[in-house]
């Protein structure tokens, strides 16, 4: 009797494995990440996660402000972090860093 090779009707798969390949790191993930990233995330683009002052005088975030948020727009707060990180490779962009960066935007739009 001959043998046929079958691969298995139930495949274990990584969700992983259907991730697109990574793109090259650019110059900088400051420099060009307004252009790669989409329109309808302004707000982290329009201002560093952390605007950079005087090296011995770099503002932290040490402030928690319980807010709260509609569940549709964390979530889609999460993928953008999500996101940022992948196609960026900076892992300084988190969910404050772009919180921080709309309230920001905001308060200076709004002559605050």
């Amino acid at each position: 009797m001959s043998k046929v090779e079958r691969s298995p009707a139930i495949a274990r798969r990584h969700p992983a494995d259907n991730l697109p390949e990574r793109p090259d790191r650019q110059k900088g993930p400051t420099d060009d990440a307004a252009e790669s990233a989409p329109a309808s995330v302004p707000a982290v683009q329009a201002a560093p996660a952390v605007e950079p002052k005087l090296a011995s005088t770099q503002e932290k975030m040490t402030e928690q402000h319980n807010v709260r948020i509609r569940p549709s727009v964390k979530a889609r707060a999460v993928r953008a972090v999500g996101k940022f990180r992948y196609e960026t490779g900076d892992r300084d962009v988190s969910l404050q860093s772009i919180t921080d960066a709309a309230l920001d935007e905001y308060l200076t739009k709004h002559g605050c």
